[in-house]
C-alpha cells in the first residue's frame, strides 16, 4: 500500500506543539504512551525526529494527529515546543485520514493487532463489501476476512492476544474449535483452548481443530492427546539462506498471523505452499 502524495501539502513543516490535537482518526489507539527511557525518546534526543507526524488542519487554526501519537508523546517528554510534520490536504476525508493513517502504521510495524482490526471493521462498517474494503486499503479480501474474525473474538480474549498470552491464530483456531459463535462461546473454555493450542505444533493444531468439531464433548488436554497422536510426523533437516528481503516478509507474516516463532511461521507458510501445489 502506497500513500497518494496528493493527499498532502507540499513539504514538511515545524508545528507548535500547542496547535495539535488528538483526534479520532489514528489507526493505532494502544500503547501509544512513552517514558523518558523508551527507545524511542532516547532516539529524538539524539538524532531529532525520523519520520514527521501527519496531521490535518482543524478548527481556530489547530491541527489534528493523524499519525504519530508515540513521536508525539516522545516530543512531550522532552518538553519540545514544536514537532515536524506533515499536512494533508484541506479536502482530505476522515476516511483518507484514517486510511492513511494505517498505511502509515504498517509500513513502521509498530501498531498492535487490536488497532488493524479496530481500522478494518470500522471500513467494513462504513462500505459494508469485503472487497471494497480490500481495495479501498490496498489488502487482500482474505485479510480483511481475517480481520473482521478477529473483531468477533471476546474483548477479554483480544485482551489476552495483546498481551502475548497465546497468539491470535491459535485464538482463531480455538474459537473455529468450539463453534465459530460469539454469542454462545464459553469463554473460559476458548481461554484454555487458545492456550494448549500454543503449545502443539502447527499440524497438531490442525487436527486438534478437526477433532474438537466432532467430539465437542472431549476436554481439551484429551483432543490434544489424540491431536498429538494422529499426527506422525517426519523430520527434515533442511538449510535455508534468506536474505533481508524474505525474513522481512517472513516477519510481516509472523505479525500479521500472530505468530510467535520464525520455526512456526515458516511451517505454515510451507503448509500453504503444499495446500497450493495440491490445487
Amino acid at each position: 500500500m502506497e500513500i497518494d502524495e496528493s493527499l498532502f501539502q507540499p513539504g514538511i513543516v515545524d508545528i507548535p506543539m500547542d496547535k495539535i490535537t488528538l483526534g479520532g482518526n489514528q489507526a493505532r489507539q494502544r500503547d501509544t504512551k512513552v517514558s523518558k527511557d523508551d527507545d524511542l525518546v532516547i532516539s529524538i534526543k539524539k538524532h531529532g525526529l525520523l519520520y514527521p507526524i501527519l496531521v490535518r488542519s482543524a478548527e481556530d487554526g489547530k491541527y489534528e494527529l493523524v499519525a504519530g501519537q508515540r513521536r508525539y508523546h516522545a516530543h512531550e517528554e522532552l518538553a519540545k515546543l514544536t514537532i515536524k510534520a506533515r499536512i494533508l490536504a484541506l479536502n482530505t476525508s476522515e476516511a483518507d485520514a484514517k486510511k492513511i493513517s494505517l498505511i502509515e502504521n504498517l509500513a513502521r510495524k509498530d501498531m498492535k493487532h487490536a488497532d488493524y482490526v479496530d481500522t478494518v471493521q470500522w471500513f467494513v462498517d462504513r462500505y459494508g463489501k469485503i472487497s471494497t474494503v480490500a481495495e479501498e486499503l490496498g489488502v487482500s479480501p482474505n485479510t480483511v476476512r481475517r480481520y473482521l474474525s478477529i473483531s468477533r473474538l471476546p474483548e477479554e480474549i483480544r485482551s489476552d492476544i495483546h498481551n502475548k498470552e497465546y497468539g491470535q491464530d491459535h485464538a482463531l483456531k480455538a474459537f473455529d474449535a468450539l463453534g465459530g459463535d460469539d454469542s454462545t462461546v464459553n469463554v473460559p473454555l476458548l481461554r484454555e483452548t487458545a492456550k494448549a493450542l500454543s503449545t502443539i505444533s502447527p499440524q497438531a493444531r490442525k487436527k486438534f481443530v478437526k477433532i474438537k468439531k466432532s467430539q465437542p464433548g472431549a476436554s481439551v488436554s484429551d483432543v490434544v492427546k489424540k491431536a498429538k497422536e494422529r499426527t506422525k510426523l517426519n523430520k527434515f533437516t533442511i538449510e535455508f539462506e534468506f536474505g533481508d528481503d524474505q525474513i522481512d516478509r517472513i516477519d510481516h507474516f509472523m505479525h500479521n498471523r500472530g505468530i510467535s516463532k520464525r520455526s512456526d511461521a515458516v511451517s505454515e507458510l510451507i503448509d500453504m505452499g503444499l495446500k497450493v501445489v495440491e490445487e
